[in-house]
């Protein structure tokens, strides 16, 4: 069944998009916002520039014709004089002049120009600088007027001053002619930034709907389901996290397989014995002597199984961690020579030497069922593995802090470093020399034992060849409250029991 299809804000491409595209129009509104400032800032810096060239060369006419009718006696205003202003200077733009009357009994020139104005306007700094600018606020107005005076200078001789005003609105209004320019800009930079977020977004979200389709393969069964790589580092990441996932699932699963047919075979095989020796001591077949040795190939497949069926409760109840433990202050030695001379009989049938080196171990607080079980184990394997003529060695020694560190040598192949912790894991067994292969579990329950007594289980190469099985033990095991865990099917409890080698 496809999945429901989401609203486009909540998927995480969505977002993203929505997020970007937020981000961008706050960006742009601000850019405008900036744009214009800085644009109405500029031109009126121009035009404020301008009025004062403006006034220098309206300053420079007037000053000529001063001079021409000062020399002849003409009569002269400032009033007009140059003709239109506003086709000179701009639309807005008023004419002053403050100073001395250059036409006796002219009319007055300064044409409503406030006084103050007239009062701040310093000869000095016109004479010096050529001009002066400066604003003020007409009486009645809202807004500014600038202004910019220049001096008007007969035979060097300072006169007055050419005033040039124009309201700030003039002044202003150029910055609207690039307004709808710059909107425009803003408004397809934003539809190209737009385009290319929505592009990036589903791009670099394109990993993950990979991703989840392979995940809706693998959960319907699908192992061979894997995600492409070639995105964002860390979506390469997690997309070689998932194909590691799926073929570790993948062979595990073939292992699981593997070893439901093993088991079956294992269980087929005592169960056929028995019920062989079984149907024939029932018709009455086996003669009188030989009924001993039936009972007893009933009871030795009975063990075998008893042994399978352990192994599989053992782990079972590892990984739900409901494994009891009876934790007690124990002698070092104590467990490890048991488990040492339980195994010497079989070492000894296969002709090989069993070697013990244990020293003086310190008191520790473990459970010795579990660390003989572990040790019985890892003999097991180590006798499997080792020729005929080979030598098994059990040693320990004092952890350093506390503890016990054990080891368990043999002369045998050993195990390749690639192989070294897949053989701890549940259902891996290969086939040994002598052609036997087990279940696969015991190394794994040997490993969840030790870690589950504060420790750990490790492999390494021998000193003389073969493989070195190192046992690390706390000086004291962590308490566990988790309960008492579930009787058996029979009422009993589980008690500790060897390993099947594997």
């Amino acid at each position: 069944m496809p999945p429901a299809r989401r609203r486009p804000w909540a998927s995480l491409s969505g977002r993203i998009a929505l997020g970007a595209m937020a981000g961008l129009v706050v960006a742009a509104v601000l850019f405008a916002a900036i744009a214009v400032s800085l644009i109405r800032g500029e031109a009126t810096d121009q035009a404020r520039g301008e009025l004062d060239r403006q006034s220098r060369a309206v300053a420079g006419l007037v000053s000529e014709r001063a001079a021409t009718a000062l020399s002849t006696g003409a009569a002269f205003s400032t009033r007009e004089p140059i003709g239109n202003l506003e086709e000179l200077a701009g639309p807005g733009t008023r004419l002053y002049y403050v100073g001395l009357a250059l036409t006796p009994g002219a009319d007055d020139p300064t044409g409503g120009l406030p006084g103050t104005v007239g009062r701040d306007i310093d000869p000095t700094v016109l004479v010096r600088e050529g001009s002066q600018e400066f604003a003020f606020t007409p009486p009645g107005a809202t807004t500014p007027t600038f202004a910019a005076a220049a001096p008007v200078i007969v035979s060097n001789r300072y006169l007055g001053a050419v005033v040039l005003t124009r309201p700030q609105a003039e002044v202003s209004a150029s910055w609207g002619d690039v307004l709808g320019s710059v909107l425009l800009a803003v408004a397809l930079g934003l539809l190209v930034a737009v385009a290319l977020v929505l592009w990036i977004t589903r791009r670099a979200t394109r990993p993950l709907r990979d991703l989840e389709q392979a995940a809706r393969r693998v959960a319907e069964g699908d192992l061979a389901a894997e995600v492409h790589e070639g995105g964002a580092e860390e979506l390469d990441a997690v997309a070689r996290s998932f194909n590691a996932m799926v073929r570790q699932l993948a062979r595990r699963d073939r292992v699981a397989r593997e070893f439901l047919m093993r088991v079956t075979h294992d269980l087929r095989t005592p169960l056929t014995a028995i019920r062989g020796h079984a149907l024939a001591l029932a018709d009455g077949v086996v003669p009188d002597d030989a009924v001993p040795r039936s009972l007893g190939a009933i009871a030795s497949e009975a063990n075998r199984l008893e042994g399978l069926v352990t192994d599989l409760l053992d782990l079972a109840r590892l990984d739900a961690d409901r494994f009891r433990m009876n934790l007690t202050r124990v002698e070092g030695t104590e467990p490890l020579r048991a488990a040492a001379d339980a195994m010497s009989s079989t070492a000894e049938a296969e002709g090989i030497a069993l070697v013990t080196d244990l020293g003086d171990l310190p008191v520790v607080v473990t459970d010795p069922d579990r660390v003989q079980q572990i040790i019985g184990n890892l003999l097991g394997n180590a006798i499997r593995w080792t020729p005929p003529g080979g030598t098994v060695a059990v040693s320990a020694r004092e952890r350093p802090g506390g503890g016990i560190i054990a080891e368990v040598r043999d002369t045998g192949p050993g195990i390749e470093p690639a192989m070294r912790e897949a053989v701890f894991e549940p259902f891996r067994s290969l086939e040994a020399p002598d052609g036997h292969v087990g279940s696969g579990l015991g190394l794994a329950i040997a490993r969840q034992l030790a870690r589950t007594l504060g420790g750990d289980l490790g492999v390494s190469d021998a000193a003389a060849g073969g493989a070195c099985f190192t046992l690390l033990l706390p000086a004291e095991a962590p308490a566990r409250n988790d309960g008492e865990p579930p009787p058996d099917s029979d009422g009993g409890s589980p008690d500790a029991s060897p390993v099947t080698a594997g």
